[in-house]
């Protein structure tokens, strides 16, 4: 704390410099009152002089480093560096309490000058004493007041500050997740348009046109953080129709999108994992095929994908791959334990929901498809 202290006097304006020369030439005066105050006092009122010569030195002692401390750190708190916040904010946390202490010592002395005054000891040189440190106490209220209010807008603006620093962590780490998903997909896509060049050419090269749209949509999918159920709904046709040429009549799609959700935001490129999902673990390897149905609704709140099929299910000892795994990473990211990833394995076919809060899109959404 103390080095923090020693920067900010070292870096003080000379506004607060001439502040504290003043405040130092106020105390010097307020010790001359006092010593030529108590020059011969006597009895009662001779313990009172002694009292509040005490009492009024040590309490505008107390002021007015409570005073000069907090005009500093108000001008520290709003240059800090980050590394400075935490003992910036340690030291604001004592200004509160030194000015109400100064406060306190200040009105006890005002009050033993009045009782000067009401033992008839020097009348007028008590009253005003008194007067004098009636006006510290105010000084010091005010203090105490611009202290707790440095105070508030430090912590306010720390707390935005790492916020702030949060949320662009998330996405730098959502942008990660998402580059590492889309060179797997490609991989996939290429291993079907190498599958149809071995058997039909002119079929490939109408492959490649899709794959190239198809892309095109993962890129922009890629580019923003936030889509819509409508946009992924469009994007995931555009990929089954490059994978209905690998798999002809044998792939079938249901769906089942309540109206309801079609504008509910959700990241980019969370259904087509769970698409993928299913034709690679469960409709791959089946001669017949078979279908797959993907569904959405909102319910209580939050909104719930759905995405089964009624193939082979997950091979024995299966463990989550690059598409689910950066899936659960993500929801993890941006919703904590409000985004959730189930896997089921029903046997025949396999079941994967995916739950998040539930919010609209500002406004209806363009269809990319």
């Amino acid at each position: 704390m103390w080095p923090i202290v020693r920067k900010a006097f070292a870096e003080a304006s000379p506004e607060i410099r001439r502040q504290f020369r003043l405040i130092v030439v106020f105390w010097l005066a307020v010790i001359a009152l006092q010593i030529w105050d108590s020059r011969d006092g006597r009895g009662a009122a001779g313990v009172a002089e002694f009292l509040s010569a005490l009492l009024g030195t040590t309490g505008v002692a107390l002021l007015g480093v409570a005073h000069t401390l907090q005009r500093t750190m108000e001008e520290a708190s709003a240059r800090q560096a980050p590394s400075e916040a935490d003992a910036v904010q340690q030291v604001l946390r004592t200004l509160p309490a030194l000015g109400f202490a100064a406060g306190a010592v200040l009105g006890g002395a005002a009050v033993l000058m009045l009782l000067r005054a009401l033992l008839g000891a020097e009348l007028l040189l008590a009253i005003v004493g008194g007067t004098i440190y009636a006006g510290a106490v105010i000084i010091a209220a005010r203090t105490v007041n611009r202290s707790v209010r440095t105070l508030f807008t430090h912590a306010t603006r720390n707390a935005r500050a790492a916020a702030e620093a949060r949320s662009e962590a998330a996405a730098a780490q959502l942008s990660a997740l998402q580059a590492r998903m889309n060179p797997h997909f490609l991989f996939n896509a290429l291993n079907t348009v190498a599958a149809l060049v071995r058997s039909d050419r002119a079929e490939a090269e109408r492959v490649v046109e899709d794959l190239s749209d198809v892309l095109r949509r993962t890129l922009e999918r890629s580019a923003s953080t936030m889509s819509t159920v409508r946009e992924e709904i469009d994007y995931v046709r555009a990929y089954l129709a490059l994978e209905q040429q690998r798999f002809g009549p044998r792939l079938r799609v249901e769906w089942a999108v309540a109206p309801s959700a079609l504008e509910a935001r959700l990241p980019p490129l969370v259904l087509q994992p769970l698409v993928e999902n299913s034709l690679r673990h469960g409709l791959g390897s089946r001669i017949e095929g078979g279908t797959i149905r993907l569904a959405a609704t909102v319910a209580a709140g939050r909104l719930v994908i759905l995405v089964e099929d009624d193939g082979n299910g997950f091979s024995r000892g299966w463990h989550e791959g690059t598409g689910l795994g950066n899936l659960r990473q993500r929801l993890s990211t941006s919703y904590g334990s409000e985004g959730i990833l189930t896997v089921s394995d029903r046997r025949p076919g396999s079941r994967v929901v995916v739950e998040i809060p539930f919010a609209a899109a500002e406004g209806p959404s363009a269809s990319i498809g």
